[in-house]
């Protein structure tokens, strides 16, 4: 199964077919933020983003082989038209192996057939890709 990118609004979203326990898919995330050293304490993220969930933003996570494999929030800042994208985050053994980059080209594809036209990237690592592979606005 390829990766996908799945946008979510909840913790306790159904992505795992068969979960082994209540809240696996929280305790996944968790552990996917609390392995990247780019990135703040894994509860600390799942706190942000659940206040996000609040005011209608999302959560991609790249799911691959019923596992999640990668994750990026996708923010709206109210005032403008572009989406922040902010926390993103792969698998330890999954790293140095380009997925961040076909991850975030899957989050792309998912909001500009949403209307989104412009991008934000909110660190250096989402900046580099975005920029790279030219994706931070919409050719017309």
């Amino acid at each position: 199964m390829p990766l996908e990118a799945i946008a979510i609004n909840s913790l306790d979203a159904p992505l795992i077919k068969k979960p082994a326990r209540d809240n696996e898919l929280a305790e996944r995330l968790q552990a996917l933020y609390d392995s990247d050293d780019a990135q703040p304490d894994g509860l600390e993220v799942l706190n942000i983003i659940k206040q996000g969930f609040k005011r209608g933003q999302y959560l991609y996570v790249g799911m691959f082989n019923d596992k999640p494999i990668a994750a990026v929030a996708c923010f709206d800042d109210g005032q403008t038209n572009a989406k922040r994208l902010q926390y993103l985050t792969v698998h330890p053994e999954n790293r140095k192996r380009a997925i961040d980059a076909k991850f975030i080209k899957l989050v792309y594809d998912c909001e500009v057939r949403k209307g989104v036209r412009e991008f934000v990237p909110a660190d250096a690592d989402i900046h580099r890709i975005m920029s790279e592979y030219e994706l931070l606005r919409v050719k017309d």
